[in-house]
């Protein structure tokens, strides 16, 4: 089994039982295994681990050069929905970037034990001249208080009309559904300032596409008190900051680097969500390139809102992931600060995406996502391993006793391996926890060659 960077590899030979077929773990010896190899990068830390991993191919690759993704989010009582899709080199080239094609749809209403027929949906991406267009669901949430379902998209503009290099603009879209994701309401865009709203009739108009700019997070929290919580980055800051932009990118736009909370809940009276923007908090481009990205945002056991950030560093600059704290429901934010370990000391981890989750079964909270051994010289690499750690809700830190690896490079991987990119969903039943993952890479040869993979956490 492979394990490192650039700077640090490690070979060992490890004698397991596994269902090559299905790729799952079924003896305990690989769990020991692997804790004593991730010992040897400086990764994973002694300390029994604190899950027990089923890896297991969701979605068998058929097609080479492109490659299956699964998106999921559950509802109420056992309901979810799932969304298919595919990717593949041509359309990120054709799509200047991320493009999700060919997506079908398939919900259950019995916790995944059977499922409606996949049903293919209309294109995520509108090309038009020089200007690719992607509307993409990123999540959803039954709300008792509305008994609806609250979906969240993102509006996703990039414009090659005065590039390369490309502009991009994003922004939030919320739509509600009252028969469980069957029809939905027209979108209402999320909005911080003053500026139009989404017309499809006229998507690139500048009153739209250049106010409330806002990247959303991959989940709503769903607050003790009742509201809402949708995390975003990509916002304006205060217009007296000074923002150095680097002269080689377009996005974010000038002032663009911030994050805030939208905070909403249900005018029963009006029939109608009413959100309120809070505050935004930012880095400077000298420690973060390109300002704040992708929070994730989870309540704390006192009712505080943790978001965690990844950036890209600099050049010169450190791989951190970084927090901001509220205190009075998500309106306004602390300082962000380096997410680190309980003791204090610091780990690496890339401008790659992460989530926060806390678990029913436990109550504890838990971060998800990449640690390495050491300072990168890219800022997006290595995307290996792929951890689990518990979240110490006094110091606001991981503990590094529990950081368990949940997947790493494997032999015959490619270097450039990518466990990153995840969706989360935990089963309402057994309360285990669910990660659905595409293993970019995992052909030496190709990036797009690849399988869909859940893997299925039980907690100890």
């Amino acid at each position: 089994m492979l394990y490192g960077t650039d700077r640090f590899k490690v070979t060992i030979k490890v004698k397991a039982v596994c269902d090559m077929k299905q790729q799952r773990i079924t003896s305990h010896a690989i769990c020991i295994c692997l804790l004593s190899l991730a010992l040897l990068s400086g990764v994973i830390h002694a300390g029994a681990p604190i899950v027990k991993v089923k890896k297991e191919i969701y979605i068998a690759n058929t097609v080479p050069n492109k490659a299956p993704w699964v998106y999921v989010f559950s509802g109420k009582n056992g309901y979810r929905d799932e969304l298919h899709t595919t990717w593949s080199h041509e359309n990120q080239v054709k799509g200047y970037g991320d493009s999700p094609s060919e997506p079908h749809r398939r919900i259950s209403k019995y916790n995944g034990r059977t499922w409606s027929p996949l049903v293919p949906l209309p294109p995520l991406m509108t090309f038009m001249d020089k200007v690719t267009v992607l509307d993409w669901q990123f999540c959803g949430i039954h709300d008792p208080a509305s008994n609806r379902l609250v979906s969240l998209s993102i509006h996703h503009v990039r414009d090659m009309r005065d590039g390369p290099p490309r502009a991009i603009y994003n922004h939030a879209l919320i739509r509600t559904s009252t028969d469980e994701g069957l029809t939905f309401s027209s979108a209402q865009t999320l909005k911080y300032e003053a500026g139009d709203d989404l017309d499809q009739k006229n998507i690139l108009n500048p009153d739209y596409l250049k106010n409330n700019t806002a990247y959303p997070g991959q989940s709503i929290l769903a607050h003790s008190n009742g509201s809402l919580i949708i995390p975003i980055t990509n916002s304006g800051i205060p217009p007296e900051v000074k923002d150095e932009v680097p002269k080689r990118i377009r996005w974010p736009s000038k002032g663009k680097i911030g994050s805030l909370c939208f905070v909403g809940r249900w005018n029963k009276q009006k029939e109608q969500y009413e959100w309120k923007a809070g505050q935004s908090v930012w880095l400077p481009r000298t420690i973060a390139f390109n300002g704040l990205l992708e929070a994730d945002v989870a309540e704390l056991k006192d009712g505080r809102i943790l978001m965690v950030f990844r950036v890209t560093k600099t050049k010169t600059g450190s791989a951190n992931k970084w927090f901001s704290v509220s205190d009075d429901g998500g309106m306004t934010f602390s300082k962000p600060e380096i997410f680190g370990y309980s003791d204090g000391s610091k780990f690496y981890s890339g401008s790659n995406f992460h989530r926060l989750f806390r678990s029913h079964k436990t109550q504890k909270l838990y971060w998800i996502g990449n640690l390495i051994p050491s300072n990168p010289t890219n800022p997006g690499h290595p995307r290996y391993p792929l951890i689990i750690a518990e979240v110490d809700e006094k110091t606001l830190a991981l503990k590094k006793e529990t950081v368990t690896e949940i997947d790493t490079r494997q032999p015959g991987d490619g270097e450039r391996m990518q466990l990153s990119n995840f969706w989360v969903i935990e089963n309402q039943e057994n309360l285990e926890l669910e990660i659905y993952l595409t293993r970019l890479h995992e052909n030496p040869n190709e990036l797009f060659t690849t399988n869909a993979y859940k893997y299925t956490l039980s907690f100890e």
